[in-house]
């Protein structure tokens, strides 16, 4: 009698306003030496798929489904959650820097982070019915989560144009800067976003909360060597990146979080001026043919275990660029 394929429509509204306050303060003086403070406030809305009010309701008929049912069989539908309200950030940064050449500075930056109403898990029980029968559902959906986390750290970057020497050695410069981020104290959530795939509900067995948040490195270095010079133009770049999370949810069984190395790429190019409208150069990425590496969390003592190994191949290229 329940599943009948039935469907039923939902209505759903939601409103809502956003202050977006944003103040920068700078003091600087005739010796090049700058002060900057900010603040500013920042939303992002969840991902569309995680609001798609869609709940497909069957029941499972496993031994587990049943002992979960009290002795009937009991359904687990993954569904959206239209409810979601945007994700909040208060951003504050704070900077000394130092211009001491017409190429040349020096700076030292603190930035702190309060993220709110970051999407995470959630699993609750309750009833469906139709048809005149009634089953108890255990489904997972995606909320605001409660707890506040924090993003902190500082970066220090120099740069620097070599041209108080004479004639072509005056073209050698550097580019480089150093960051440091700490972040914490947010449960992330392991729900897929993809359609038709909706909050797919499998869950992973780590407290993502004991995570740093996807995508940030707790250590980042870039050094970019260059010279410009007449009608040369060259650099080399290298970026390092300490180890960090790349997904809290695997696509594959047990959906357990996967880590990404540390990891760090040279890249080259060199480039000449025919003209004031032509140049031609050449380009060669990843020289050093990174191996990437992924690591899988197994539990909440953070052990970690291989996933997988992968190379980017070395790309070269020529190339010809023309402004009209």
């Amino acid at each position: 009698d329940f599943q009948n394929g039935a469907a039923y429509l939902y209505d759903y509204e939601l409103d809502y306003d956003q202050w977006l306050p944003s103040v920068n303060l700078v003091w600087r003086n005739m010796d090049g030496l700058q002060f900057r403070a900010s603040f500013f406030k920042g939303v992002a809305p969840p991902q569309f798929g995680l609001t798609r009010a869609y709940i497909p309701v069957s029941l499972e008929t496993e031994e587990d489904d049943i002992e979960a049912g009290n002795g009937r069989p009991i359904a687990r539908p993954s569904v959206g959650n239209p409810n979601l309200l945007p994700t909040e950030a208060d951003n504050y940064d704070a900077s000394v820097e130092w211009f001491f050449a017409d190429v040349g500075s020096l700076t030292f930056s603190l930035f702190y982070k309060e993220v709110k109403y970051v999407v995470t898990n959630y699993t609750e029980r309750t009833d469906y019915t139709n048809n005149g029968a009634t089953f108890e559902a255990i489904q997972n959906t995606a909320i605001n989560a409660s707890d506040t986390g924090d993003i902190k750290g500082f970066e220090l970057a120099y740069q620097q144009q070599y041209n108080f020497t004479d004639g072509w050695l005056g073209g050698f410069g550097l580019n480089a800067n150093y960051t440091y981020i700490d972040s914490s104290g947010v449960p992330q959530t392991t729900l897929s976003e993809t359609d038709p795939d909706v909050a797919a509900g499998n869950t992973t067995t780590i407290d993502t909360s004991l995570l740093p948040l996807e995508g940030l490195s707790e250590h980042t270095i870039n050094l970019q060597p260059f010279y410009e010079y007449g009608r040369w133009s060259a650099r080399l770049a290298y970026s390092w990146r300490s180890e960090f999370l790349l997904t809290v949810r695997d696509v594959i069984v047990p959906y357990q979080p996967i880590m990404h190395d540390d990891t760090g790429q040279l890249d080259a190019s060199l480039f000449f001026s025919i003209n004031d409208n032509l140049r031609i150069g050449f380009q060669g990425v990843n020289l050093t043919q990174e191996t990437i590496r992924t690591k899988a969390v197994l539990n909440d003592d953070l052990l970690e275990a291989p996933r997988s190994w992968y190379i980017n191949d070395r790309r070269y290229s020529i190339s010809l660029r023309g402004n009209f």
